[in-house]
């Protein structure tokens, strides 16, 4: 039964609906259920032999294979079931009608008989009646368990009693895809009902137009566009790829090996079958070795394979040492091994060594001198010590012989002898290549020694924790330090611990150090001392502003100009002040609080370097000093610091604030977690970290590190320092891949290399 029939009351019947009910298709008399019939489900025997009873054969055509049954009430009709009297009372109004109608009726009466006959004999024996809540788009019809004298008791079961509840399921079949898949692979294999050819310059192939346009968009472009396609002849593809690529439309399987995957790719790409070309892809990614990763990126780079090309590119990356090893590596062409000697990330022990294995390419083939200078560019010279240059460079005769290649090394000499200027000489040629971005604490007094002072400079390895990088030329604490140009700057600070008079010991000094050789250099020594100061980065230039020393506070500000090693004084503050915190955004120095006169301040300035000039903005929310301020993204954020409580003794500073440059407006963030004063800060990867220092609340040095998301607008805990120090700075810095001393000492062969 194909289409939906509605069967309202059989018995007793109602004329005021008997027209509408034998001329409305599907409405065939009036059953006491209002029931939509989609489908057959159990009894169909007795079911369709009562309904044939009452049902004009002429209207429903009934199928071979009858459907399943599924009864659906119709909450509208069940509200206006009539009452067994009522339905007594229409019986006598309706047997003193004409006797035409009388006639009919007695008709309909046999009918229904039948039919109630029928339905007494398809209830099921007393059953408990389920009922599944959480089936609410499936309507639950009980079945009566005493014999039904009439369809009309089945409303009533609805209100409650024994009875079967009769809840439709959807069951699937695990194997009915792959049994079907195989049915279809039966097919094609005997031509049985193939309707499309598919053809190479070579071989031709039987095949159903459903299955390959299903799976290939290329198939199923051309039928759409033309259903009555006979064959469609694919010369660009080899019938080994074109014979892969059927036998997984129609099993979903494939065979792949380094030697076949290109024809079948090639062909996947064509036909556009995309869980192929995917399959092929993770296929080479998992394959790749040293022996073949150039031909894997080969292939990614032809077919557009983007995930394939990006790990071809890292393995080769990571193994780069290995692979120049390799008979591949010395079939590259100029613009392959080019890629590879610019590429940042490349993974080496030195710089030396990327010479010596570009040299060794040259080598091998006298045709591609031409390339030398144009491959050579990509050697970051500058970061090879200028005792290797000298041992190990230009003792190559190319290099003092060919005019572009020479003028490398010359750059590069003079680079090492101009240490004032590499601030400016700075290129692509003296960064460092594979390095990573790690966090830095320098100097301070640690917990364990109140009385000495730390030269530590330490770096927290990804992997390893915390490990020493490094000693300053001298001990100190409450320095300053700022990164620029890949170089570590550390200014003035106290170089004894004398807590009762800190600004006695304020030093000048000021030094660099440089990561890729592990060196310091003493540069010229601010013009004077400080201590409790803040020092910026901005636009290749260094700002010292305010601090403390023996003269008290100090509202100085000088410049520090690294091409001509020296400081320049600037327009100083309008007010002095000492234990602030400064940031720089929309290119200017902010100032944020500290200890100005006998109080802590609310004040913030900012300083423009274009126009030397100062400028007051809306002032902080809490008072404070020792603080630390960060800038991340478009905002300054403010943390940590003490103020003076309500007895006059200093307190933790909680709240964190944040400034907007756009705005012009503060804004509260997060609190800390844990108050600290005189702590290190610095960004690294979008988040703050707020490292050791003084807790007002316990009295203790303290060494958690504390982190800051300012999507999350969240503080965590992150990691610890390895002992609790006050009076420490921190900073962000590019290291080497290796950044122990002995790893970063020069790798080179013991036979130098010539052309």
């Amino acid at each position: 039964l194909d289409s939906p029939f509605e069967f309202k009351s059989v018995f007793p019947f109602q004329p005021e609906r008997e027209q509408s009910a034998s001329t409305l298709s599907g409405n065939h008399g009036q059953f006491g259920l209002h029931v939509t019939l989609k489908t057959i489900v159990v009894y169909f025997p007795l079911l369709y032999k009562g309904l044939m009873k009452i049902i004009p054969s002429n209207v429903i055509n009934v199928p071979e294979i009858y459907p399943i049954l599924e009864f659906t009430a119709d909450p509208d009709y069940l509200m206006e079931r009539p009452s067994k009297n009522k339905i007594a009372s229409q019986e006598e109004s309706a047997a003193e009608t004409s006797s035409s109608q009388v006639g009919d009726t007695t008709s309909r009466r046999r009918q229904a008989l039948a039919c109630d006959t029928v339905f007494a004999n398809m209830a099921p024996k007393k059953k408990t009646v389920r009922k599944n809540k959480g089936d609410i788009n499936e309507m639950t019809i009980i079945v009566e368990d005493s014999p039904l004298n009439k369809l009309n008791a089945l409303n009533g079961l609805l209100e409650g009693g024994n009875g079967l509840s009769c809840i439709s399921s959807e069951l699937t079949d695990a194997s009915y895809g792959p049994n079907l898949l195989e049915g279809l692979s039966k097919m094609r294999q005997e031509s049985f009902l193939c309707d499309l050819v598919i053809g190479t310059k070579t071989k031709s192939f039987d095949v159903h137009k459903s299955v390959m346009a299903s799976c290939s968009e290329y198939f199923y472009n051309i039928l759409k566009k033309d259903p009555s396609t006979q064959r469609v002849d694919l010369n660009d593809i080899s019938p080994l790829g074109l014979a892969t690529v059927i036998a997984y439309a129609y099993t979903g399987k494939l065979t792949l090996s380094l030697y076949t995957i290109g024809s079948i790719i090639s062909a996947a790409v064509y036909l556009q079958i995309h869980t192929l070309v995917k399959m092929c892809s993770d296929f080479l990614v998992r394959e790749m070795s040293v022996e073949n990763c150039m031909y894997v990126a080969n292939i990614a780079e032809t077919y557009s394979l983007k995930n394939a090309k990006a790990a071809a590119q890292k393995f080769i990356r990571d193994n780069f040492l290995e692979f120049a090893e390799s008979d591949q590596f010395m079939k590259l062409t100029f613009e392959q091994i080019n890629e590879l000697l610019i590429d940042d990330d490349l993974q080496l022990p030195s710089e030396i060594v990327a010479f010596q294995i570009a040299m060794k390419w040259l080598e091998f083939d006298q045709k591609r001198v031409k390339y030398a200078a144009d491959l050579l560019s990509n050697i970051r010279f500058g970061t090879i010590s200028a005792q290797d240059l000298v041992n190990y460079v230009q003792s190559v005769p190319r290099m003092m012989q060919d005019a572009d290649c020479h003028k490398l090394l010359v750059d590069a000499m003079n680079y090492h002898l101009l240490p004032y200027h590499q601030n400016t000489l700075q290129s692509r040629r003296t960064r460092i290549r594979g390095g990573c971005r790690v966090l830095v604490t320098v100097g301070g007094r640690p917990g364990l020694t109140e009385k000495s002072l730390s030269r530590d400079i330490l770096y927290r390895d990804p992997e390893n924790g915390w490990c020493k990088l490094t000693e300053m030329p001298a001990k100190s604490f409450n320095q300053c330090v700022a990164v620029m140009d890949g170089f570590l700057y550390v200014a003035g600070g106290e170089d004894q611990n004398d807590a009762r008079n800190q600004a006695k010991h304020a030093v000048s000094n000021f030094c660099r150090y440089d990561p890729r050789f592990n060196t310091w250099i003493h540069l010229a020594s601010m013009n004077q001392k400080r201590t409790h100061f803040s020092l910026s980065v901005f636009n290749g230039l260094l700002y010292a502003v305010g601090g403390r020393n023996t003269e008290g506070s100090l509202a100085s500000l000088e410049c520090y100009v690294p091409s001509t090693n020296q400081w320049q004084p600037k327009t100083p503050l309008e007010v002095a002040r000492c234990c602030h915190a400064s940031a720089v955004t929309d290119g200017r120095v902010l100032v944020t609080g500290g200890y100005i006169g006998a109080a802590y301040s609310r004040s913030v300035c900012a300083y423009d370097p274009a126009s030397d000039a100062w400028q007051e903005l809306p002032g902080l929310s809490t008072p404070r000093g020792w603080h630390c301020a960060v800038a991340l993204g478009d905002r300054v954020y403010v943390m940590g610091g003490s103020q003076l409580g309500p007895r006059g003794e200093r307190v933790d500073v909680l709240t964190v604030e944040s400034y907007s440059a756009a705005s012009g407006q503060w804004s509260y963030a997060a609190p800390l977690p844990v108050g600290v004063s005189t702590a290190g800060a610095s960004a690294l990867h979008g988040r703050a970290y707020l490292v050791g220092g003084w807790n007002e609340g316990e009295k203790k040095y303290k060494k958690c590190i504390q982190c800051f998301s300012p999507e999350l607008n969240e503080w965590t805990e992150d990691d610890e320092l390895p002992e609790a120090t006050v009076g420490v700075s921190c900073c962000t810095l590019s290291m080497p891949n290796s950044v122990t001393r002995e790893s970063r000492a020069s790798s080179v062969s013991s036979v130098p290399v010539s052309i």
